[in-house]
């Protein structure tokens, strides 16, 4: 459910978070969302901080990502004589790539 927030701030910050949102496709209460969402998974009062968790969360919850993001999810498609990779050997292979995670054993 939906909740609404007031906010104040100086009006100059408001018209430029308004260009702002409507020049990428989103709101600015999306944008705030957004926002407090990356806090909530980045902060260190959360119990796993790490990048790898911020991560494993953006995959499973689509309220995170913008609506260009949305929009765009899926329309890529592999090459002839290619098969899709799975979400999640994608997300390991990032893991890997930037976090020096070591590799997992196929389930």
């Amino acid at each position: 459910m939906n909740n609404k927030l007031t906010l104040r701030m100086d009006e100059s910050l408001i018209a430029s978070a308004k260009n702002y949102a409507a020049a990428h496709g989103s709101s600015v209460s999306q944008m705030v969302a957004n926002y407090f969402a990356a806090l909530a998974y980045m902060s260190p009062a959360s119990p796993d901080n790490s990048p790898s968790a911020a991560l494993a969360h953006s995959a499973k919850s689509a309220d995170v990502s913008g609506p260009l993001t949305r929009r765009l999810t899926g329309l890529l498609k592999p090459p002839p004589g290619h098969r899709r990779v799975a979400q999640e050997s994608y997300h390991a292979y990032l893991e890997r790539k930037h976090l020096g995670t070591p590799e997992r054993e196929p389930q």
